[in-house]
This record gives C-alpha cells, sequence and structure tokens, in this order.
C-alpha cells in the first residue's frame, strides 16, 4: 500500500477551478512543479493544497452513472458488465470483481490521507509564517478531511491503517491496520480537533467549518454503535465466526449503550446548533406543500436549510481535477439526468428504483402499500405518499418537453412504461420501455425512473444542457435521523417519536403511533425512503445486518398492460394514460436479470490484493 501512495501522491495534483481561489491563481505554475516550501509560505497556494483535498469527494451520489443504492434491494443498475453484480450476488474477492467507487475506495482515497497529512505536519509547523486566522482554517479543514477520508474508508473496511504522519519515498515500514475502536477514536479526535480549530470559520456549503464536522461525527458515532460491530448483535454474520482478528471489523468489548449515548450527544450538538428545513408543522403539511418539500431540499441544493455539506457543482465541479470536463462526457455532476432519466427522453436509464423501494412508500394516510389489497393493485400509483411522487417517474407520470423527434409518440410529455393494447389489436409499447421506438436499450427493466436530483426545467438535451443540482454529502435531516435511532436503541421512544414526526409532518404523513419492533421498522423505511440514492443504503443494510433482506430477492418490475375500451376513439398516434379509455393491470414481476443474493462476506469490502502484497502485515477483512 505504501508504494501506491507514494508514486499516486508524492506531489500535489491541482487544477483550474478551485473554491475561492482568484484569476491570479489560476496564472501560477502547476503546483506539482513548485518546490514544496513554497507552496507552505504562499497563502493562496497553501488554501489551494487545502482545497484539493475536497477533490476526494468527487461528486458522492452525483459522481456517476451507477450508485450505492443499486447494491441494495432500492435499485438497479441496467446495464450488465459494469462490476455490480461483485455486491449483488456476492461475486466480489480481493483480487477485483466489483465495481470500485471512487469516493469510497482504497486506492483512491490513501493519496489524500498522505496529502491530509502534509498538510497538517506543514500549517502545524508554519515555518513559512502564513497568517495565523489562514493557518487555523486550514488546519481545521486538513484535520476534518482526513477524518472524513478515514470514515468513509471505515464504512467500508472496518479497522483501518491510520496514517497520521507523511511516508517518505525511503519508507519501507509495516503499515498494519488499526483496530475498528482505534480507527472510531482516531476519526472522532480529527474531527474534534476540526471543531476547535474552526470554530470561527466562516459558515460554508462547500468547505468544512464547525457544523460540517459535528455532522460527520454524528454520522460515524452513529454507525460505530450499529448492530454490525457489536459482538453481542453481529453473531449471525457467517464469516465472523471463524474470523481470527474480529478486532479489526467491531468492537470486541465495552457497552453499545455507551455507544449509542455518544451518537445520541454527538447528534444533538448539530441539532441544537442549526436548524432543518421545514420542521416546524404542528401536523402534516399539505399533499401540495409536502411533495414540493421534499423537491425543495434537492432542487435548491446549497441554499436550502437541509444542505450542511456537498458539492457546488458550478463553483467547484465542472473545472476541478476529478471532473476535468471540455468534452461532454466527463463532467458526472451536470449529467445526471442523463444518466438515470428514460430512454424515451435519450437518456440511458442507468440507476433506476426497483419494485421494492416502490413499495415502501405508504399510502396518503400512512398506511402501509399492499399489492394484496385489491384496491391498492388496481391503482398502485394513485393516492400514495407525497414523496412517492417526488421520487419517481411511473407509467403517466408527468414530465418534461420530449424532444421533437419524439413527440409523434407522446405529444402529451407523460412517462409511458406499460404497454397498450388497441380495440384494433394494435399494441403500443410504451416510449420509454425496453420494446419502445427510442433507444430501446437504454430503456427501464423495472417500469421506473428517478426524478430525484433531475432538473426538471431543463430540456431534454446533452452536454449543452448540464444541470447545476448539487451534490449533498450530508444533510440535517440525516443527523436527525441518527438522533431518532439512538434515542430508540436507548429505549427513550417518546423523545425519537416527537424528532421522527417532524419529518413524518414535513412530509405529509400521520404522526407515529408505533411502539417497540414496530417504531424499529417505521424508522428504517423512514430513513430509506428519506435518503434514497443519497449513500445511505447500502451502509444502512450493513450496519443494521439487513443484507439478506435487502439482497435475498429478486429485482421486481411493474408490469404494466392496458387494454382500450370499447367505448373509447383514442388512436394510437394519440395515446395517453387514460382510465376512462383503458382497463390497466399492474403485476409485480421477477425479471431475469441479476440473480441477486446475499453472502455475509459482502458486509466488509476486501483490501485490495495488490495492497497485501505490497505490504503483507495487512490482514484481509472475513470471507476472502
Amino acid at each position: 500500500m505504501k508504494k501506491t501512495i507514494i508514486k499516486c501522491a508524492v506531489g500535489f495534483m491541482f487544477v483550474s477551478a478551485i473554491v475561492s481561489c482568484n484569476d491570479d491563481f489560476l496564472s501560477t505554475e502547476p503546483l506539482s512543479e513548485i518546490a514544496e516550501s513554497s507552496v507552505w509560505s504562499s497563502a493562496k497556494l497553501a488554501e489551494a493544497a487545502v482545497l484539493d483535498l475536497y477533490q476526494s469527494t468527487w461528486a458522492g451520489t452525483l459522481t456517476r452513472e451507477e450508485t450505492t443504492d443499486a447494491f441494495t434491494d432500492q435499485a438497479v443498475f441496467t446495464h450488465p458488465g459494469r462490476g455490480l453484480d461483485g455486491y449483488t450476488e456476492g461475486k466480489m474477492n480481493p483480487a477485483g470483481g466489483y465495481m470500485d467507487m471512487q469516493w469510497m475506495s482504497w486506492t483512491n482515497l490513501y493519496p489524500y490521507v498522505r496529502a491530509a497529512n502534509i498538510a497538517i505536519q506543514k500549517l502545524t509547523a508554519n515555518e513559512g509564517g502564513l497568517e495565523a486566522g489562514l493557518t487555523k482554517r486550514l488546519l481545521g479543514e486538513a484535520y476534518f478531511m482526513r477524518g472524513y477520508l478515514f470514515s468513509q474508508l471505515m464504512r467500508q473496511f472496518g479497522g483501518i491503517v491510520l496514517l497520521t504522519e507523511p511516508l517518505t519515498l525511503d519508507s519501507e515500514a509495516e503499515n498494519p491496520r488499526s483496530s475498528f475502536d482505534a480507527t472510531i477514536n482516531q476519526i472522532i479526535s480529527d474531527l474534534d480537533q476540526a471543531i476547535s480549530l474552526l470554530a470561527d470559520a466562516p459558515p460554508s456549503k462547500a468547505r468544512a467549518h464547525k457544523l460540517t464536522a459535528h455532522a460527520l461525527k454524528s454520522r460515524v458515532l452513529t454507525h460505530a454503535a450499529s448492530d454490525l460491530y457489536d459482538a453481542t448483535k453481529n453473531g449471525g454474520v457467517s464469516t465472523l465466526a471463524g474470523y481470527g482478528n474480529k478486532e479489526l471489523v467491531g468492537y470486541t468489548s465495552g457497552s453499545q449503550d455507551a455507544r449509542w449515548q455518544a451518537a445520541k450527544t454527538a447528534s444533538r450538538e448539530l441539532l441544537d446548533a442549526t436548524t432543518g428545513y421545514k420542521l416546524d408543522y404542528g401536523a402534516p403539511a399539505s399533499f401540495e406543500e409536502a411533495q414540493q418539500n421534499y423537491e425543495d431540499i434537492w432542487l435548491q441544493g446549497d441554499t436550502n436549510q437541509d444542505f450542511i455539506w456537498g458539492r457546488m457543482i458550478e463553483g467547484f465541479g465542472y473545472a476541478s481535477r476529478t471532473y476535468p470536463g471540455g468534452d461532454g462526457w466527463s463532467q458526472g455532476p451536470g449529467m445526471v439526468a442523463l444518466y438515470h432519466g428514460p430512454n424515451g427522453y435519450h437518456e440511458w436509464a442507468g440507476t433506476t428504483p426497483t419494485g421494492a423501494l416502490a413499495d415502501k412508500y405508504s399510502m396518503k394516510d400512512g398506511s402501509p402499500f399492499d399489492w394484496n389489497n385489491p384496491a391498492h393493485a388496481a391503482a398502485p400509483y394513485d393516492d400514495r405518499e407525497p414523496r412517492f411522487y417526488a421520487t419517481f417517474l411511473y407509467d403517466g407520470a408527468p414530465w418534461k418537453q420530449r424532444t421533437s423527434d419524439v413527440v409523434k409518440f407522446d405529444n402529451f410529455n407523460e412517462i409511458q412504461t406499460g404497454y397498450y393494447t388497441f380495440k384494433d389489436g394494435t399494441i403500443v409499447n410504451g416510449v420509454d420501455t425496453r420494446q419502445g421506438p427510442i433507444e430501446d436499450w437504454n430503456g427501464s427493466r423495472t417500469g421506473y425512473y428517478f426524478k430525484k436530483f433531475a432538473d426538471p426545467t431543463l430540456p431534454a438535451s446533452w452536454p449543452n444542457n448540464l444541470q447545476k443540482v448539487d451534490a449533498p454529502y450530508i444533510r440535517y435531516t440525516e443527523v436527525l435521523l441518527n438522533y431518532v435511532e439512538a434515542s430508540i436503541n436507548l429505549g427513550q421512544e417518546g423523545d425519537a417519536k416527537a424528532w421522527l414526526n417532524k419529518i413524518r409532518f414535513r412530509n405529509g404523513l400521520p404522526e407515529v403511533t408505533e411502539s417497540g419492533a414496530a417504531l424499529v421498522e417505521v424508522y428504517k423505511r423512514e430513513r430509506d425512503k428519506e435518503l434514497v440514492n443519497e449513500d445511505a443504503r447500502m451502509f444502512d443494510m450493513k450496519r443494521w445486518l439487513e443484507g439478506p433482506y435487502s439482497l435475498d430477492k429478486q429485482v421486481q418490475q411493474a408490469l404494466i398492460q392496458a387494454t382500450q375500451k370499447s367505448s373509447s376513439s383514442m388512436t394510437p398516434a394519440d395515446y395517453r394514460k387514460s382510465t376512462d379509455d383503458f382497463d390497466y393491470t399492474y403485476r409485480p414481476t421477477d425479471i431475469v436479470f441479476e440473480n441477486r443474493v446475499w453472502r455475509d462476506q459482502v458486509y466488509f469490502m476486501p483490501l485490495p490484493q495488490a495492497e497485501i502484497d505490497r505490504d503483507p502485515s495487512l490482514i484481509q477483512n472475513p470471507g476472502y
């Protein structure tokens, strides 16, 4: 591992657009060609060195065509051969066999860890005599980013190699993994340092400040308290039974209750320090307002109160090192609608919702949706909770203007994911299906598309109309949910319900009345829906030990077939969703695409074999 780090990060690699850097900086020589002493004696260059650490985030959930929800029950990736079956079919191994997401990859993140260590070392010494206030802020950001990088690695691998000093070119020392306990302690130490150093830093949605560090501390301690890492709860994980280094993947002593209390305290510190978005309802919001509330949270991006930290697409996106841009193909954050949208809009249906995710959304009155209920099965897209309509595109859903070549197939700007039989025997395959007339290979396999994170105001055209939806890394609502989870696990159900109802009311749902196991279930599914496609479900299903629940079942589509009524005069050229003209049937149907199965080894990622070959002191994770 150490040789890879040295090769990849021996010099700083910078870009032409950095947050807060002006045109004077843009004209300097590449920093990889500047003497290290010059970097840390120049305010502009030192700031650029620290800001480059943020490149390690890429754009999180908006980075690429595949999202981490596609590794779970909530979504599926449409196009085979990309390595997602490493997760969903349990095929991953130390040599590869799985998709390695850049923003949580061992190989990709350790070079940034080294860069953070250099920054911490140089700014602590401050031999260049930088102004004290700037030095304090940059040092706080460096500590935060190291804590963030360690947290991303921890969530994937458990105990990691805790590099806290820069490696040198002639370093041949072994770098073994630290225990899970030590890993958590180091992350919290880094975040506490950041909270202290950034106490006076200006608020920012793109750069770390004290609220950002408090929010990440809540996330880390919530993960640490979870059942996957507790020896009294994870006994059913088969790969842990004979594993000789359990300290690498969880706690071997200590109180889980104490860990939940620490998570609750950290979460409350953030909740008390700032506010979220529209969490002051005393009763459920109206349907229309609730739908708008949820859409506002992601469409308004960094201007929304719920947004704590993320990637500002216009200010720190297209022209950055991790998104070099310029050709329309490498500008990931701006291409999210293209990545996941309907083929009938010339989009790619990359990651699409599963029937299992759609079924998690309740009815408008808060009661569960149930295919065994005849009324629900007859009209599954009617009277659902507001977030359903803010999250999904489904058969008959209104959407944006079709391009001129598609208007002849749909002149009403409605999603068509069904198959419609006219009374003269003509069958029309919906324009957004895999049997439709437009780029059918890009059609959804499930009958659903994601609306969330797609800008509804931009025309269906690319690459000239790249969208400007910011990428959230952590939201106020996630911390609120962390607080609820800690409260439930501590038996403090009254507190849990009071805070969970704030989210429920904002989303137009009635208050929670459940207790015990039923309350846990309501909480988990509430979190699933609220944080869909925000890099949450993959980690949640693991820390809750829900791997079998999530992946021991096949992906289902909503098979939609309609037959024209004898009284209808609609022609195939004029088709639109109409219960006056057609009788519709909906059937949840398994699709033969991925042979989804859960294997316990997937609870932890394998360390890359190439790293173990370079450093035999590294111990592999269980099951590999």
